[in-house]
């Protein structure tokens, strides 16, 4: 049974915007199983409603996801919180900022805002799922995952490079998170994208779990000048989603403020 569901991930994922559909033959090709095995997985997750089956025997993404995603908005609706505090990011500073949550180790974008300026960075399409390990959000949400499991999921293999500045030494990434747990925030400077800097704070549930982080995307030439202003914008912003969320899960001990300590990095403390 534990191997059978851990086989559905694999074609679950194969899934996506640019490929929607997928036959039996190009399933099994693509995860590397018998064309028979292949069938019985597809067909396994039809019946749970996670696919669907339709004319010349193509599969598609099922309702039941849509079902599941309600599910989740009501649980935890971060994207609802931090929506409107995202769109008062963006009209101060006019700059494009996202929401990601950590799926699988990779980061997927569920929401985003783009900037108002006439050079401006799109950013990543709601929906996309990156690596972490090159951006600001995905370090946040890496800083926060236990350290064997990232050993286990993220540097126990090789660490794509996307940029000359991607870091790609598993200890480095190391010392990277460990910064990024000290420092409440992170920064992707060209490591992604080639003249395009990020920074990220983490956003917390009720009980102070990190569930999502939120970003500021911006030109390498604005970013420098205003880095550290729009480091404590971040991490105000995220601090204002922890606090959305904590107040619509009912009463809850106070959220923790941000503050400088001397050494210029923001620290929490108690409320």
């Amino acid at each position: 049974m534990l191997q059978t569901v851990q086989k559905l991930g694999p074609v679950l994922d194969l899934f996506t915007i640019d490929h929607p559909e997928w036959g039996v033959s190009e399933v099994a090709d693509t995860i590397g199983v018998p064309r028979s095995s292949a069938h019985a997985l597809l067909s396994s997750l039809v019946e749970i409603g996670l696919l669907q089956c339709r004319t010349r025997g193509r599969y598609r993404i099922g309702w039941r996801i849509v079902e599941l995603g309600e599910t989740l908005r009501g649980a935890v609706d971060v994207r609802s919180a931090a929506a409107p505090v995202l769109q008062e990011l963006v009209d101060r500073y006019g700059e494009t900022s996202h929401l990601a949550v950590m799926e699988r180790y990779k980061v997927l974008y569920v929401d985003k805002i783009v900037g108002n300026h006439m050079i401006n960075v799109v950013g990543a399409r709601i929906g996309a799922q990156l690596d972490a390990h090159c951006s600001a959000v995905g370090k946040v949400l890496l800083a926060h995952r236990d350290p064997e499991e990232i050993r286990r999921f993220v540097t126990d293999k090789p660490l794509r490079r996307l940029t000359p500045s991607t870091i790609t030494n598993p200890r480095a990434l190391e010392q990277e998170l460990e910064a990024v747990r000290r420092a409440g925030c992170a920064f992707d400077l060209a490591e992604a994208v080639q003249e395009v800097h990020c920074v990220a704070a983490p956003v917390r549930d009720d009980l102070g779990a990190v569930v999502a982080a939120v970003s500021m995307t911006v030109p390498e030439t604005r970013f420098a000048p205003a880095r550290n202003e729009f480091r404590r914008a971040v991490i105000g912003t995220a601090a204002e989603v922890s606090k959305r969320i904590a107040a619509a899960s009912g009463p809850t001990p106070a959220l923790s403020v941000v503050r400088d300590d001397p050494t210029g990095l923001p620290v929490a403390v108690g409320t």
